[in-house]
């Protein structure tokens, strides 16, 4: 357990959860936050008559797909304790509590100092997850891996837990910004604010890349049908193409005496010499129509790609 005392005699505590279940002080909803915090399904705070409590279910950034990390606060009469089983919180209120503002701050500044703290690192891990996109993008541009639709499943559950975490995260905030707004100062009433609004635009950010991954799908699923198409013509063409040869050996084949350039000594020759005509001219003819072609619709992906890429630089 560590103890931390702020200019203002705020006396913070942080405390296991075992510890909390311990502890000799008396603490009212001490029980409920307890159960709380061993069971937490999402993040909430409760505000009580004499003092509020809450709990916060926190996503690794590392191991998005892995456990999630457990916060818990009570705050009191010039009490704070913060309930934590890692060594999370506590570095961060070390440091805080060292600082000129944090020794001598308040409840609600100090817990916001914490939770500022705790997204301090979002936008960049965002960023990065864009870029992960962003690569995807290019490969799905040359190939179209197997495994894609697992890792677009993988990457949407990662970042639809950050976009609930978020909302159930601004739900918690506003609840003790609208609980505490007639008697905050003027320093808290702002500091909230600002928190508050950076939440929503985490919030939003997250919802952007959402709508990416979903465009990302529909390129896949774009290219293929691409890829199925070209099967298709492939098909198509082979089949064309035999089709007149398979035409000229049913007419051979038929059991008639007076059969044009049957009986003539170069009967052979001339037969598979119109045979390699009408195959030159039928691929003369597809090539012409871009059957035999590049890939248009991936040159068309990709130059859209581009232009828009262009269109971000400027």
């Amino acid at each position: 357990m560590a103890e931390q005392e702020t200019g203002k005699r705020m006396h913070v505590q942080i405390m296991s959860d075992t510890e909390w279940e311990q502890t000799s002080e008396e603490h009212p909803w001490k029980r409920e936050l307890l159960c709380g915090f061993r069971h937490v399904s999402y993040c909430k705070t409760q505000v009580h008559g004499d003092c509020f409590t809450g709990v916060l279910k926190i996503p690794g950034k590392k191991r998005p797909e892995g456990k999630a990390e457990t916060l818990g606060f009570y705050a009191g009469e010039g009490t704070l304790v913060f309930l934590d089983n890692s060594s999370r919180t506590r570095h961060c209120l070390e440091k805080i509590c060292r600082a000129e503002a944090g020794a001598q701050t308040g409840a609600l500044l100090l817990l916001l100092a914490v939770w500022n703290w705790i997204i301090a690192e979002d936008v960049p891990w965002l960023q990065k997850f864009e870029d992960r996109i962003t690569e995807l993008e290019d490969l799905l541009l040359e190939s179209t891996p197997r495994e894609f639709p697992e890792i677009l499943m993988r990457l949407r559950r990662e970042i639809m837990k950050f976009h609930n975490f978020y909302v159930q995260f601004l739900d918690a905030a506003e609840n003790l910004q609208g609980a505490f707004s007639g008697s905050m100062t003027e320093e808290e009433k702002t500091g909230w604010s600002v928190f508050t609004n950076r939440l929503s635009r985490l919030h939003d950010y997250t919802e952007n890349i959402r709508e990416n991954l979903l465009e990302l799908h529909e390129l896949y699923q774009a290219q293929v049908d691409i890829r199925q198409n070209e099967i298709m013509t492939v098909l198509t063409v082979v089949t064309t193409v035999f089709l007149p040869l398979s035409l000229l050996a049913g007419w051979y084949g038929m059991n008639f005496e007076n059969i044009f350039l049957l009986n003539w000594k170069y009967g052979y020759p001339a037969v598979i010499a119109l045979t390699v005509a009408i195959i030159l001219l039928e691929l003369g003819y597809f090539r012409k129509k871009g059957f035999l072609g590049k890939r248009k619709g991936t040159e068309i992906l990709r130059s859209q790609k581009d232009s828009g890429d262009r269109k971000r630089t400027d």
